[in-house]
């Protein structure tokens, strides 16, 4: 039987600056084409350990079209090693790209120009045949000039917040749950009348509140997501501790997890790297658990 080939995702969260949307970016995707500002990829380095491959861009188009050329290398059979493009802070970008279209046009011209911009940047990346990931600020729900009511969401221009996450396979409001330990930060996915969420991988949903760990989502629904070069051991280490921790129960989780840090930093493995190996087997093994709990039941 042909194995069925999988599309690459497209997903975007958004939260308020700070919640640990760029952080969980550059644990989840480490061989990853990062098109940020400067200075804002610093907490991958501080809690990660390593500097991401990193591109600067100021608006829309510019995302765009370095997208254009990854694929373009890869249509090619270049190999870039790079596996995923995130675009931190796509809210500034589309901020930026309004701000400069506004000098040249006004009207219906202005929004048409911003929704092609759109357009294109959709099309390059549904079909980059590479994982693109953007994150945003959040907005609140509100009222429509002339009535009707726009759900919270991504922070953007126009009718943006609407159409935007219309292309994204996953969207995901980032959020918090303090019993949660170590890691607060959750993804949201549920059906709400007020915020924009959704997820067509079927697993987000289904560990709602799910760890907010976008790679270990990502995996469940069957796809590979590379480790950093230099940890060719992580993925071994993750999968070995997850399943022993189905295996033996959530409460042994902290004790295995305890253990399993301890050995690592006897083998020399730096405190920021074991963390990193923990909070994958740990999501991991939430996330199986979800998954489990929904398929034993029907209704």
């Amino acid at each position: 039987m042909t194995a069925l080939i999988k599309d690459p995702v497209l997903a975007l969260s958004y939260g308020p600056s700070g919640i640990g949307k760029t952080t969980d970016t550059g644990l989840s995707f480490p061989n990853a084409l990062f098109i940020a500002a400067p200075g804002a990829l610093q907490s991958v380095k501080n809690v990660a350990g390593y500097s991401p491959l990193v591109e600067h861009a100021t608006t829309i188009p510019d995302v765009t079209k370095l997208i254009n050329t990854i694929a373009s290398y890869r249509a090619k059979g270049q190999d870039t090693k790079i596996d995923a493009i995130v675009a931190d802070d796509f809210s500034y970008l589309a901020e930026q790209t309004f701000a400069l279209l506004e000098k040249k046009f006004n009207g219906f011209r202005l929004w048409g120009e911003l929704r092609d911009a759109i357009i294109d940047f959709r099309n390059a990346a549904r079909f980059a045949k590479v994982h693109i990931i953007v994150n945003c600020w959040e907005q609140p729900p509100k009222d429509k000039m002339g009535g009707g009511r726009v759900k919270g969401g991504p922070m953007l221009s126009g009718n943006l917040p609407e159409q935007v996450p219309a292309m994204f396979d996953m969207v995901l409001r980032c959020g918090q749950d303090p019993m949660r330990k170590p890691w607060q930060g959750i993804y949201q996915c549920t059906l709400d009348p007020n915020y924009i969420m959704k997820d067509r991988l079927n697993i987000a949903s289904a560990a709602h509140p799910a760890p907010m760990n976008m790679a270990e989502l990502i995996r469940a629904a069957g796809y590979e997501i590379s480790r950093l070069p230099v940890l060719p051991w992580q993925e071994e280490i993750v999968a070995k501790v997850s399943a022993q921790m189905v295996a033996e129960g959530p409460n042994r989780d902290k004790d295995i997890a305890n253990a399993v840090f301890s050995d690592l930093i006897k083998n020399s493995v730096s405190p920021a790297h074991a963390r990193w190996t923990l909070r994958d087997a740990m999501d991991r093994t939430v996330i199986r658990r979800a998954l489990s709990a929904r398929d034993s039941v029907f209704l």
